[in-house]
């Protein structure tokens, strides 16, 4: 807004407080005059001081003045003025700094694009995690399969708790037991990287007999 609008501003709200315009002038130490022709547009330019006293004995309360001077009439404070400055010329900065990494940054890939020992570096590293992709695809995909695993588990132990009682305990012994002996590792591995589900009824009796047989010598 212009001084004309701060002007016809201060004219109502002192008419509304009933101040009369020479007491107003003489509150904040300007010649009598001075509000009267502020008021009618004769005084082209206010100082912040001079708002800040005129707003303050119209009643506005003092912490809250420096922000509607500025927001309503542009009149800032020595202060505001500064901080505004400082951000500018950082802001400035930023903007010469970023062009400058960025300047380097293209540098430095006209350099190393052009080495021949980076590039093979690039190359292996690039297989490596390649590499690494795949390994965590297939880690993925097997904890998927052992959450259904444990849902498999968890809905037959509820069907036939006392059926799966012994199955859990004895898969939970050879499972515990491959910690210390490879043996059991060996024979858990062994038994079934092969798909048993696959086999007919009879090769299931005769591989579930042999077990048996071979169990029952030891208990």
């Amino acid at each position: 807004m212009s001084i004309n609008n701060i002007g016809r501003d201060i004219k109502a709200l002192r008419a509304k407080r009933g101040i009369g315009s020479r007491e107003l002038s003489r509150l904040i130490g300007k010649a009598e005059t001075y509000i009267s022709q502020l008021e009618r547009g004769l005084i082209k330019k206010l100082d912040y001081t001079t708002a800040y006293a005129i707003m303050k004995h119209l009643g506005f309360t003092e912490s809250g003045i420096d922000e509607f001077l500025d927001s309503f009439y542009q009149i800032k404070s020595p202060a505001r003025i500064e901080v505004e400055v400082e951000a500018e010329q950082v802001e400035n900065w930023d903007k010469v700094r970023a062009a400058e990494i960025e300047q380097m940054w293209i540098q430095r890939q006209e350099d190393i694009d052009t080495d021949p020992d980076y590039q093979e570096r690039k190359l292996a590293y690039e297989l490596k995690g390649f590499e690494s992709q795949w390994m965590m695809n297939q880690y993925e995909k097997m904890e998927e399969k052992n959450e259904e695993i444990k849902k498999e588990l968890s809905f037959n132990i509820n069907k036939n708790m006392q059926t799966f009682e012994p199955v859990i305990n004895n898969l939970y012994n050879l499972l515990t037991s491959m910690r210390d002996d490879r043996s059991s590792f060996e024979f858990f591995v062994g038994l079934f990287e092969n798909d048993l589900s696959t086999l007919s009824k009879e090769n299931k009796e005769r591989i579930l007999k042999t077990v048996k047989e071979e169990t029952d010598k030891y208990n």
